[in-house]
């Protein structure tokens, strides 16, 4: 019975996830490329598997098998004939030029299945590439889930609750304990601790008080406030961030495919050569072998195998490259611009060391503020349980516990009253900051920690520092990019003492601190203007319009945002940053192949060429050299699926 309802429950998951993939996809499933390549493809494999025999027979439409070739070649050649014609209409002469000539030659004297073959392989390239563009949008539907679909409002001295769409700059907004904010505006009373991690990339949470600014889909993990909302909807940070990726995805030009660069010259090159040699010899059909020999089999094949292959490399080795032309890109890369929070480093503090004051122990300080923390919900009080249990204490609960909200905890336990606390926070209790210890947090917050007070009965005993722990394969990481020659730069909202200490242990070689997401972008940008070739690698939500306008964007794919996965071209599965080198390399690699594929084929077009001036090669020996042409380009490429580059 359990079995029968396990299985059940199995089904329906699976039902509901195939429908979720086709709701979500519907559009390019049911865009015109989709379908024709689907059903040529579906045909020609078909006609392989039913008649491979046929695969090169010159035969008409009536002998057996032929006319499943033909249709293939008829249903996939159609639609590279019209988005042939739109080309030359606009004057954009692509590989579906000499693919159409190729095509329509290869029908006229009965190589249906040469014409099939052709066509298929070009339209399942552009399908690929479709099916990345369709992802695109889904990034911007993950930025709506940061904002609450109702908010509490005050008006009237009345608390109402309303849809988000309703509230209007000037309202005051009723923000509790574990709600999203929904507006950027200024703090009018209470006090909270803000997650503000998906804006600004701040790796901690920032205590917020009357006066103080916050932004639209920031957390509030602890305490109360009344907002009065400045900017609302699109105005809001969060909104210009979601307009950032629509313009950037608008705006970023495709990355133009080795061989349509090349098509503007094959493909009047062909037509030249075909129409002299009918002219030269008036014979039809060697002018129709020109143009047979001159079908781009090769040279289609020679750019995606190698694309595929580093793909499927990449893949195997836990790095998700959506599209190959992200390949192309990432070989000519120069620059790689970096995020700290949760990219550099893991994106949670760390009890970094306890500085002891008036002779106390560190490890009797240690268990004292485990104890007081045990119960909190705060980051910092995690890290500091997390390291006394990692030392082997035992932590009992405290007597009593008490949050206070945007200032620390006061607790009771073995008869001591204990504090823990921001030092800005303290001013209004019974604690007396000495010239020492203010010298002390200085010089900590100077080297790039953050500080807490510990206090037992009104006497400060300590300090506690916390740090983002960096990520230990970072600095072979940028070590490795330095041996390719590539400059490194790290952006980040955090403190600029935080941000160039990280830089200086990880020797990167340019930092730009307290920064928001416009910020980023317009640092890639001005890049770009001076003629880099930039990576961002980044995994927040404040990171999506930067990823989008680099070059290539790399997201961290464990630990990072739905915006961040969804906007980048690469996604590193096992968050590990020693694979953007090996990526580069590898495309580097790529590239390399591709040209040794580009320059075979155009050997074997050239002996092609020399046969069928004199009639030696015949429309299906033309046919044939081509198919056996092709093998040594795919065995060459799928050398890259084992490559392994150097250290």
């Amino acid at each position: 019975m359990v079995d029968t309802m396990t299985e059940n429950a199995y089904k329906n998951s699976k039902e509901k996830n195939i429908r979720s993939l086709i709701t979500r996809y519907q559009d390019f499933l049911l865009d015109p490329g989709t379908l024709f390549t689907m059903a040529s493809g579906l045909i020609l494999i078909i006609a392989v598997v039913a008649y491979p025999q046929n695969m090169l027979s010159d035969g008409n439409a009536t002998d057996e098998g032929n006319w499943l070739y033909l249709l293939s070649a008829l249903i996939g050649s159609s639609f590279i004939w019209w988005s042939a014609y739109q080309g030359i209409k606009e004057r954009d002469f692509t590989a579906d030029i000499p693919v159409t000539i190729a095509t329509i030659a290869a029908i006229a004297i009965g190589q249906y299945s040469a014409a099939a073959v052709v066509a298929v392989l070009l339209l399942l390239g552009g399908m690929l590439e479709e099916l990345v563009s369709a992802r695109a949008g889904k990034a911007l539907e993950s930025l709506a889930k940061l904002l609450p679909d109702r908010v509490t409002v005050r008006r009237d001295g009345h608390d109402i609750v309303i849809s988000l769409e309703d509230v209007q700059a000037g309202d005051t907004i009723l923000v509790k304990s574990g709600e999203r904010i929904a507006v950027d505006g200024t703090v009018l009373s209470g006090t909270a601790s803000v997650n503000q991690a998906a804006i600004t990339g701040e790796s901690l949470p920032v205590d917020k008080q009357s006066g103080d600014t916050v932004f639209a889909g920031t957390l509030n993990e602890t305490g109360a406030m009344e907002i009065l909302a400045t900017k609302v909807g699109k105005e809001t940070t969060l909104g210009q961030i979601h307009r950032l990726i629509e313009e950037a995805q608008t705006q970023k030009p495709k990355i133009e495919r080795l061989l349509n660069r090349h098509a503007k010259v094959y493909t009047p090159t062909a037509i030249i050569l075909g129409g002299l040699l009918w002219w030269w010899s008036g014979d039809l059909t060697r002018a129709i072998t020109m143009l047979i020999v001159f079908c781009p089999c090769v040279m289609v094949l020679a750019t995606p195998t190698a694309l595929v292959a580093s793909v499927g490399n990449a893949a195997l080795r836990g790095n998700l490259i959506k599209k190959g032309a992200t390949v192309e890109s990432m070989a000519r890369i120069d620059t790689v611009i970096f995020d700290k929070t949760g990219t550099l480093t893991h994106g949670e503090p760390k009890l970094s060391r306890i500085i002891p004051l008036k002779n106390n122990d560190e490890n009797g300080l240690l268990l004292l503020a485990a104890i007081a923390e045990k119960f909190s919900e705060h980051p910092l009080g995690k890290a500091v349980v997390r390291a006394a249990e990692e030392k082997g204490f035992s932590v009992p609960d405290p007597e009593s516990f008490e949050s206070v909200s945007g200032v620390g905890i006061k607790v009771k336990t073995s008869g001591k009253n204990i504090f823990i606390g921001r030092p800005k926070q303290v001013s209004g209790l019974d604690f007396a900051i000495s010239d020492e210890v203010e010298e002390k947090i200085e010089k900590q917050s100077q080297s790039g920690h953050n500080t807490v007070l510990m206090g037992i009965d009104n006497e400060i005993v300590g300090l506690l520092t916390f740090e983002d722990k960096i990520r230990s394969e970072s600095k072979k990481a940028v070590k490795d990019l330095h041996k390719l020659g590539i400059k490194t730069i790290m952006v980040t909202g955090d403190s600029k003492a935080v941000a160039e200490r990280i830089a200086k242990i990880l020797g990167i070689d340019e930092v730009h601190a307290e920064v928001m997401p416009q910020e980023k972008v317009e640092i890639v940008k001005s890049l770009q203007l001076e003629g880099h070739k930039v990576i961002f690698v980044g995994d927040g939500v404040n990171d999506g319009p930067a990823l989008v306008t680099a070059d290539v964007g790399v997201a961290m794919g464990l630990t990072g945002t739905d915006v961040a996965i969804e906007t980048a071209e690469v996604g590193l599965l096992s968050d590990d940053l020693l694979k953007i080198s090996y990526l580069i390399s590898i495309s580097r690699k790529a590239i390399k192949t591709i040209w040794q594929n580009v320059a075979f084929s155009l050997s074997v077009l050239s002996v092609a060429v020399v046969l069928t001036i004199p009639g030696i090669l015949t429309p299906i020996t033309g046919a044939l050299l081509h198919e056996l042409s092709s093998i040594p380009v795919i065995m060459n490429s799928a050398r890259l699926i084992t490559y392994e580059p150097k250290d």
